[in-house]
């Protein structure tokens, strides 16, 4: 149960996502790279829901916490999430465009740069 509830989820936010946006074809890296990113979010707000609202603040999960009634709860409020992460993704992604310019450090910044000067065959 504990390996279904924290990874179904995430595979169900990529058809979401695939559905958003058509397509169809990608890379598998890419796939795998998209399936970590929503496992760890819905995980990440999963466990914020769970720390919050606990009567006992547990630091890690044990097979106990994972009863029937537990799993139902949290397989449906993760299905709730992976359903609205992907759009909420593409409003972020379409709304926010990060731009990186990196530049080359010159070794010798003092170094004069050498130019040709012509020699003119002007005659007088």
């Amino acid at each position: 149960m504990f390996f279904i509830c924290m990874l179904m989820p995430a595979s169900i936010s990529i058809f979401t996502e695939r559905k958003i946006n058509k397509k169809k074809e990608e890379k598998n890296s890419d796939l795998i790279l998209k399936y970590l990113f929503y496992t760890f979010l819905i995980t990440t707000i999963m466990n914020t829901f769970i720390y919050i609202f606990s009567n006992e603040k547990l630091n890690f999960y044990n097979y106990e916490t994972f009863t029937y009634d537990f799993c139902l709860k949290y397989m449906w409020l993760s299905i709730i999430i992976a359903l609205i992460l992907p759009y909420i993704v593409k409003v972020i992604s379409a709304n926010i465009n990060i731009e990186l310019e990196l530049k080359e450090k010159k070794k010798n910044e003092k170094a004069v740069k050498k130019t040709k000067k012509r020699k003119s065959n002007k005659t007088n």
